[in-house]
């Protein structure tokens, strides 16, 4: 007697599905955390209360997982190997592209015939930029960077900027104009011997006076015309104090040298006196001139102080043209007034005279009627003829409108004649 086969295949299915059922799939068991219910204070804990294995609000490693159901190993065939391993691939690192030019937009300058030289810390090369930003097209003016930032006046050697400055024209820089910005780091005490001199002090006045001289007096032995930059305005109320103290030292050694003194703390300072970071630009508009540190400038805030700079720097070239000194000295060792150095100014337009308009003009009565010379008056009633004549007086005080004209927009008889 044969037995079907489909009834058998369909029996072993159910089986095989009923054993996988029983024995659950063999995955892992997950570690647990078991928090029953806290006891009373005082009592003790229960450890019937806990099932074997748990312990409260501590991790319980799970049993080993049981391994899962397999035809194979139900029907007694052997099991496969498991597939090997694979080794992780190290993917090929790329190359890291190389940086692209950057293209200059300003050309060149061969051989000008101006050099205008930036001395200074960190605050002149704001002054530089601003500088190169009003030359840049002009291909006669070079704008040169000596800049040392971080350098200060107070604790360096008194022959220090004298020197620099020294081995920086002897090495053949030529300067036509020698432009200075100093001072951001000397707001400290001053070395005065064995003696530490305070700052703001008369002594330290004195002693800080004598250095900035020797810096003057090396581009006054070189016959270079100097126009130095005061110290802006700084966020802190206190620094920005001290910084007038020194500004006051620098605006009396330069006029004693005879150099031109441009002051451009007021120009970055709001109605009250006070800094600000915002404010007009060269052309008027407001702008952004501080940088969030209280000390920088952005670039609009550079090309300020270049504006100021620029003054006086076209002064002295302009005195250079026409051959008048601007920034020597007298061997009597007078100050030289820079105003009458400079050449002066062409007179100004004469205003055009407009007549003189009266205070008070003629005083007319409103009701009196105006007459002609002959003593008519001017304007006489209009005469009433026709039936379509009408007055004002009757319009207004009867309210009778006026007959409408054949084909006006107020004729509203039908048929339309």
């Amino acid at each position: 007697m044969s037995v079907p086969i489909m009834p058998v295949l369909t029996i072993l299915r159910l089986l095989a599905l009923a054993l996988l059922l029983a024995f659950g799939s063999g995955a892992p068991a997950v570690a647990q955390y078991y928090y029953p219910q806290q006891p009373q204070r005082g009592a003790q804990p229960n450890p019937r209360a806990y099932p074997p294995g748990y312990y409260p609000g501590k991790l319980v490693q799970p049993a080993q997982p049981q391994q899962g159901f397999s035809l194979r190993r139900f029907f007694g065939a052997p099991e496969e190997p498991p597939p090997p391993a694979r080794k992780p691939v190290a993917k090929p690192r790329k190359a890291p592209a190389a940086p692209a030019p950057v293209a200059r937009s300003e050309k060149p300058k061969v051989n000008p015939n101006t050099h205008i030289v930036v001395f200074g810390d960190s605050l002149a090369e704001f002054a530089r930029q601003g500088l190169d930003a009003v030359y840049a097209e002009d291909q006669d003016v070079a704008v040169v960077s000596k800049i040392r930032n971080g350098s200060n006046v107070v604790r360096s050697d008194p022959a220090e900027w004298p020197n620099f400055i020294k081995s920086t024209l002897d090495s053949g820089q030529k300067a036509t104009v020698a432009v200075v910005m100093l001072g951001l780091s000397d707001r400290q005490s001053l070395q005065d011997g064995e003696d530490r001199v305070e700052l703001r002090s008369d002594r330290w006045k004195e002693l800080y006076t004598q250095r900035i001289d020797g810096i003057l007096n090396t581009f006054k032995e070189r016959g270079i015309p100097v126009v130095w930059i005061s110290l802006p305005p700084m966020k802190s109320s206190r620094l920005s104090e001290d910084l007038l103290d020194m500004n006051s030292v620098y605006q009396e050694s330069v006029l004693r040298n005879g150099g031109a003194y441009v002051d451009i703390f007021p120009g970055f300072v709001d109605d009250e006196n006070r800094y600000t970071s915002f404010g007009p630009d060269v052309d008027g508009e407001p702008a952004r001139l501080r940088a969030e540190d209280g000390v920088s400038f952005t670039k609009a805030g550079a090309r300020k102080i270049a504006h100021f700079a620029d003054v006086e720097i076209k002064k002295i070239l302009e005195a250079g043209r026409t051959g008048t000194p601007v920034a020597a000295v007298p061997a009597d060792g007078q100050p030289v007034d820079i105003e009458a150095a400079i050449p002066a100014p062409p007179d100004p337009a004469v205003p055009v005279a407009l007549p003189a308009k009266p205070l008070v003009g003629p005083v007319l009565p409103l009701t009196r009627q105006d007459v002609t010379p002959g003593g008519t008056l001017v304007s006489s009633p209009p005469k009433l003829t026709g039936d379509h004549a009408y007055t004002v007086q009757r319009a207004l005080r009867t309210g009778i409108a006026p007959g409408a004209r054949p084909g006006r927009a107020d004729d509203f008889r039908w048929p339309r004649s």
